[in-house]
């Protein structure tokens, strides 16, 4: 493991992006995080509850209050029709739309149960399921070409967050959602299997290239089978489907998931005992790793939500490595600015440039939500790592530069919350937050700030001080 740092280490520090990269043959779009909350205005919900979904539409412009969910919120209607008006703008006709997880507010039950009058198992079983449909039709009638790939995230479930259920009434719900929308060769067969875990292969439409979709929710440290079988292991049925799926595609393969694999460095920051905690249990981070890094066909390219903010990541248990991209929320809860990602795909599947479209006003909407929403492309991933294929060799030259350039290493703190107001890495801990995107297991984790391994990273600040056993307050919290 420690040769393997070592080696990493190096890399970063000698390795080139590549110079030149291909023609655009397609532009995807990438919503993560939408964490859409219908209780917002509480003189809608009993209408809300009582009426059917397609009529969700007009009663949300009924709403007197039309100002934006602000800092500390999840996505009130406001917000999710801004953010669509903006991805139809970027692209009225992407290929492909990702929507990578958490559908739904967090607190969903809590707040069901406060904002209506009855609020038995079986009313709220059905509200949720209006929920996913409004935002399936709210998607599908802005990419009614568009491919929409959904992803299954740990607040999307009836029986509670981190506790999703194999083969429940709600995975078959968002399967028959989505099916028709994904562009499957077989819609009944997609609906069999996503009903099954929330798990999937799905084509996409350039080079053969095909989405290897998980529900990796099952695979979190904090998962619980609550309202399953007793005694099953969804997620090692998972991990089964995965290890016998992989081998067998063909083309480039773009893995999708909600929570990333590697180390929860927000949560590791805070832990009293300072022991790096990894966002998936052991056994499936180290799965998950050696599958990206070990599959035939290569996979191309890993994303991830899960953390609200904008990263990128490059690591595992061998090279050649996967680059891992971590993409932005919608929900501007953990005060950063609502953001979605457009991917400029080549001829071969290969990303060649990320955008990150960000919402640059919001305080001034969720004061007065007559303004123009002003949303503008905030960050480009060639503008400041230099242009090329983002590979693995990319992504590891950007970290390099991230670690020794200082102007980099600003802008890379400034974009990681879309800009927004609040400090995303208080206290001095950009250090901490680079080694979670260059060493995604706890031991890796832990050498990269042990003195022998920094003499081999580029010249830098002294690392900064561990954290107190009660750091100071933060506006980033875990999802």
């Amino acid at each position: 493991m420690l040769a393997f740092v070592f080696a990493a280490c190096l890399l970063l520090a000698g390795v080139r992006a590549p110079a030149a990269d291909a023609p655009v043959a397609a532009r995807w779009l990438v919503v993560s995080d939408v964490h859409f909350d219908p209780f917002a205005d509480r003189h809608l919900t009993e209408r809300l509850a009582a009426e059917p979904v397609n009529r969700w539409r007009d009663i949300f412009q009924s709403g007197v209050d039309r100002r934006f969910a602000g800092y500390g919120s999840d996505t009130n209607d406001a917000l999710l029709e801004s953010v669509l008006d903006a991805m139809h703008d970027a692209d009225p006709d992407p290929g492909v739309v990702f929507i990578d997880g958490d559908f739904l507010a967090h607190g969903f039950r809590e707040k069901f149960d406060r904002s209506l009058a009855r609020h038995d198992d079986i009313a709220y079983a059905a509200f949720v399921d209006k929920t996913i449909s409004f935002l399936s039709r709210e998607f599908q009638l802005a990419f009614p070409r568009a491919r929409i790939l959904p992803v299954i995230g740990n607040n999307d479930n009836i029986c509670g967050d981190y506790e999703s259920t194999p083969s429940s009434p709600f995975l078959a719900h968002v399967a028959a959602e989505f099916a028709i929308a994904t562009g499957a060769s077989d819609p009944n067969a997609f609906s069999a299997q996503f009903a099954t875990g929330g798990y999937y292969v799905a084509s996409l439409p350039v080079a053969g290239a095909q989405a290897l979709v998980l529900n990796d929710v099952m695979w979190s440290a904090r998962y619980r089978n609550a309202c399953g079988i007793a005694g099953s292991d969804p997620g090692g049925d998972e991990l089964a489907w995965l290890q016998k799926t992989l081998p067998t595609l063909h083309g480039p393969v773009w893995v999708f998931a909600h929570i990333p694999p590697g180390i929860d460095v927000y949560s590791t920051l805070r832990a009293r005992d300072g022991a790096p905690v990894s966002f998936l249990a052991q056994r499936y981070n180290d799965a998950l790793i050696a599958a990206l890094d070990g599959s035939a066909p290569r996979v191309t390219i890993g994303i991830f939500g899960h953390t609200h903010m904008s990263s990128f990541a490059v690591g595992g248990a061998s090279a050649p490595m996967t680059p891992l991209l971590e993409v932005p929320s919608v929900s501007p809860i953990f005060g950063n600015n609502p953001s979605f990602t457009i991917l400029d795909v080549d001829g071969n599947a290969n990303v060649t440039d990320e955008d990150v479209v960000t919402l640059n006003n919001l305080g001034a909407l969720a004061k007065n939500g007559r303004l123009k929403a002003v949303w503008r492309r905030d960050y480009a991933f060639d503008s400041i790592y230099g242009r090329g294929i983002l590979d693995a060799a990319h992504l590891a030259a950007a970290q390099a530069r991230i670690f020794s350039d200082e102007r980099v290493r600003k802008r890379f703190v400034e974009l990681y919350d879309g800009d927004a107001p609040g400090d995303p890495m208080p206290d001095g801990t950009w250090r901490a937050y680079w080694c979670g995107g260059v060493a995604l297991e706890p031991v890796a984790y832990q050498a990269c700030s042990m003195p022998q391994i920094q003499t081999a990273l580029p010249t830098h600040p002294p690392a900064p001080p561990p954290p107190s056993p009660t750091p100071s307050a933060s506006p980033i919290a875990t999802p």
